[in-house]
């Protein structure tokens, strides 16, 4: 495996609809909207930066659109200091086409974590990435 935290998904949607949700920047706060508290984006497309706070932190956070491609490779990156302890952050979503009409979700990251072990960061991050993936189906 060559991401620290990654899951794998099937999604009864096409791959495009995912794709079109991923490359809807500022969509995260309404698809978490749990965990995000707020959410702006300035830019467009490959470059855009997405500011967002966590609910109950006041902290801005930032990640930019690194890849966008295909309709099947979308990747970002953590561009701030945060109290997250997240350092050197960088996902990458892979989709492909399935036989059902389907899509096949691929959701990876690697970073250096200050604050928490690896034992503890993977599952937090995956459960997150399961959530995304999920809320993006449903939409």
């Amino acid at each position: 495996m060559p991401y620290k935290a990654q899951v794998q998904r099937h999604v009864r949607c096409p791959r495009q609809k995912i794709f079109d949700a991923l490359m809807d920047f500022g969509a995260i706060a309404r698809l978490d909207p749990e965990h995000i508290a707020t959410c702006r984006v300035e830019g467009e497309g490959v470059g855009a930066i997405r500011r967002f706070t966590l609910v109950g932190n006041p902290e801005e956070l930032a990640e930019r659109l690194e890849c966008a491609f295909d309709g099947r490779v979308f990747s970002y990156s953590v561009i701030t200091p945060n109290s997250l302890g997240l350092e050197y952050y960088h996902a990458v979503v892979m989709l492909e086409d399935a036989a059902d009409g389907g899509c096949d979700v691929t959701w990876g990251s690697n970073w250096f974590s200050r604050n928490l072990p690896d034992a503890e960061m993977v599952p937090l991050l995956n459960a997150m990435y399961v959530n995304l993936i999920d809320a993006m189906a449903r939409e």
